[in-house]
């Protein structure tokens, strides 16, 4: 397998929404709400692509600590002062876990964060990810993570 990271295009949101149902169940979401993200924020939208094949994505933005956007809800528009970089879905598809993907893919964020002077990445990991992402410098922070189900955990990082 030989997947690389590229930048998502609005028409991999068809893709991007059918890997989310399939691997995310309840918390994937609909092509027009990943085409909208996609739109407001190309530099934070990756697709994992092994040939024509979309066996992974993150979608990031701008956004505000503490407070992520509500699930299933389109944006409209991202906040002018933001203050953390928000990996709103990462997915990679089991035939790419393993590979170290994300971890690839974590100090391109970071940098792109930086030179917003955004100062950490965030994330809400559920189904028992936190465990995951606490091993790429990810912490627990109390909050943020209502709406999101019990086992929600909202979590941050600094870019730095």
């Amino acid at each position: 397998m030989t997947a690389v990271w590229r930048p998502a295009t609005v028409s991999d949101a068809p893709a991007i929404a059918t890997l989310a149902k399939a691997e995310l169940g309840d918390y994937g979401e609909a092509a027009d709400l990943y085409a909208e993200r996609i739109a407001l924020s190309p530099d934070g939208c990756w697709v994992l692509a092994d040939g024509d094949a979309v066996i992974g994505h993150c979608i990031s933005h701008p956004w505000h600590r503490l407070a992520p956007p509500a699930m299933h809800a389109l944006l409209g528009d991202l906040p002018p002062s933001a203050d953390c970089w928000y990996l709103h879905d990462v997915v990679v598809a089991p035939p790419a876990r393993g590979t170290r993907a994300v971890e690839r893919l974590l100090p391109i964020l970071c940098d792109i964060a930086a030179h917003r002077d955004i100062p950490v990445l965030a994330l809400i990991a559920v189904g028992g990810a936190d465990a995951y992402w606490a091993r790429q410098g990810f912490i627990a922070a109390p909050g943020g993570a209502a709406g999101f189900g019990e086992d929600a955990v909202y979590m941050e990082r600094p870019v730095a």
